[in-house]
């Protein structure tokens, strides 16, 4: 019997040791470098922007993400910015840099057709920092390419989500990065207790059908993409999702 409990416990161990986690990867940055290079480059991109000029809006974008920080692992600290300038391309996907800081673009708040679907897309931006997607890719890129420039080529990164301006490289690990951010905001939104059927919904809706880019497509494609996330979100136990009117409220002034 002891025996047989040594080898119960070695595989419930083997198994936890498995589970996903986000992040994960040969990564040269430390996680202080990370924060450091995301402040910088954040900077740098703010210089360009306007800040929205509406407290309530600014403020509802705080709350909603500060709900979703706290159901993301790893001890990042989100700082949310919600500006004027049309950005994230043509989902308005939040721009978020390494170690947290986050740009929301107005245009999100007036795209979104619920709480769901803004909590949603938030929630994705705060997983591409969670899963440390841009100092895994400056990695990747050092290690295949020989490139020691990593601050320069994830300020290209950064930009090539936004034009699809990349080498086929890049754009294979952006697909990769899209996917597994929608992974994790699935389930930060179910914990945080919006519906993350939101996502797809946002997704199918806005995201444009591939065209015939084929290796050059910036996001995954549009139909296959819902698809996985709809499966990820009939994983999760049933959930009773509510959602007020403030989003309304907050929406309305920003059209």
């Amino acid at each position: 019997m002891r025996l047989l409990r040594f080898v119960a416990v070695l595989v419930i161990g083997v198994a936890q040791g498995q589970q996903r986690q986000p992040g994960q990867g040969v990564n040269f940055y430390t996680k202080d470098k990370e924060i450091a290079l995301g402040q910088r480059l954040a900077l740098e991109f703010g210089q360009k922007t306007t800040p929205l000029d509406i407290p309530a809006a600014s403020d509802y974008v705080r709350r909603v993400g500060a709900n979703l920080a706290a159901q993301f692992p790893g001890g990042w600290t989100y700082r949310i910015e919600t500006i004027r300038e049309e950005r994230g391309g043509a989902t308005h996907e939040p721009t978020a840099f390494p170690g947290g800081p986050i740009f929301v673009s107005a245009d999100l708040l007036r795209t979104a057709q619920s709480e769901a679907e803004f909590a949603g897309m938030l929630a994705h931006a705060m997983a591409h920092v969670v899963a440390r997607h841009w100092t895994r890719a400056a990695t990747k890129n050092e290690l295949t390419m020989g490139d020691p420039s990593g601050g320069r080529w994830l300020g290209a990164f950064s930009e090539a989500r936004a034009d699809g301006n990349a080498d086929v490289g890049m754009l294979a690990f952006q697909r990769g990065a899209e996917r597994e951010a929608d992974y994790w905001a699935v389930k930060a939104m179910a914990a945080a207790g919006y519906d993350p059927s939101g996502l797809a919904s946002y997704v199918g809706r806005v995201q444009a059908a591939p065209h015939s880019g084929g290796a050059f497509e910036t996001l995954p494609p549009r139909d296959e993409r819902v698809k996985a996330i709809q499966a990820e979100v009939r994983q999760l136990p049933a959930g009773h999702y509510g959602a007020g009117d403030e989003f309304v409220r907050v929406q309305a002034e920003v059209k």
